[in-house]
């Protein structure tokens, strides 16, 4: 059995012709052959960073022999199309040499690499051209049929800086680097994203918060923080997304007023 996983920014009935082109190549090869795909993996519209973070994302836990077609290209001009397969993990990847394949040839690095070959433009290139590629591999034919060999260090890389958001979940969580050196749980925090000014808190598990509290915390993927809303929205109703950075900030202690500072020895703090 061969699992296909496809990221994706299309998420209508382009997705099922993804699938269907996958099936129609696997099974022209060899019409036995087992092709679990899906589910989708929703992309970021015209984010290839946000593209970038769920390939590598699904490759942390992925099967060896798992091919990840990412199909997300809003970059005015063609790039080449690429399959490879990875270092560890023996995992094959195949799309558009956007940057959105970067993330994950860094850290599970290439064991071998090829361009695609090129018919020329095509309206829906990841139907046309990668997903027949994805549907030969699964069937057994090797990558190198694909295509002439491509240079590893010439597959393009997203680049990511700290407080650079990669993801917002359905809770309206962000994802992204952040360095905590010297945070506590519990010390506060000014965030800056998408316009706004929050209040936030640094802590090690979001729910044990107010509703309502944003909080910024250690997060589940790839060692990322997250920043989060308890029990809301989040970032949601922001006009913020993938690529936008956000700023994280100590908040300066409040100073002592003469009646705060009384009201606190009367209560015998």
């Amino acid at each position: 059995m061969r699992r296909v996983i496809i990221v994706s920014d299309c998420t209508d009935v382009a997705f099922l012709e993804l699938c269907l082109a996958i099936e129609k190549s696997a099974f022209a090869i060899s019409p036995g052959v087992d092709i679990r795909i899906g589910p989708l993996v929703p992309a970021q519209r015209f984010s290839e960073i946000n593209a970038a973070f769920l390939v590598r994302l699904v490759a942390e836990l992925a099967a060896p022999g798992t091919l990840i077609l990412c199909v997300a290209n809003s970059l005015r001009h063609r790039t080449e199309r690429l399959v490879g397969r990875t270092a560890r993990g023996d995992l094959v990847f195949v799309g558009a040499n956007t940057g959105a394949l970067g993330w994950l040839t860094r850290d599970l690095g290439v064991r071998e690499c090829f361009e695609i070959e090129d018919p020329g433009f095509v309206p829906f290139g990841g139907k046309a051209v990668h997903a027949p590629v994805v549907g030969a591999v699964a069937a057994g034919k090797p990558l190198a049929s694909a295509g002439a060999p491509f240079p590893p260090d010439a597959v393009r890389r997203t680049p990511v800086a700290e407080g650079d958001i990669v993801h917002i979940d359905n809770f309206g969580n962000a994802k992204f680097p952040f360095r905590a050196d010297g945070l506590c749980h519990g010390d506060r925090l000014r965030v800056e994203v998408g316009g706004r000014r929050l209040e936030a808190v640094y802590g090690t598990r979001m729910m044990d918060e107010e509703d309502g509290t944003w909080v910024v915390y250690p997060g589940s993927s790839l060692g990322l923080h997250e920043l989060g809303q308890v029990r809301a929205r989040g970032l949601l109703d922001l006009p913020c997304g993938a690529g936008h950075r956000l700023r994280v900030r100590r908040a300066a202690p409040r100073p002592v007023r003469a009646g705060d500072q009384s009201e606190r020895e009367t209560r015998g703090g």
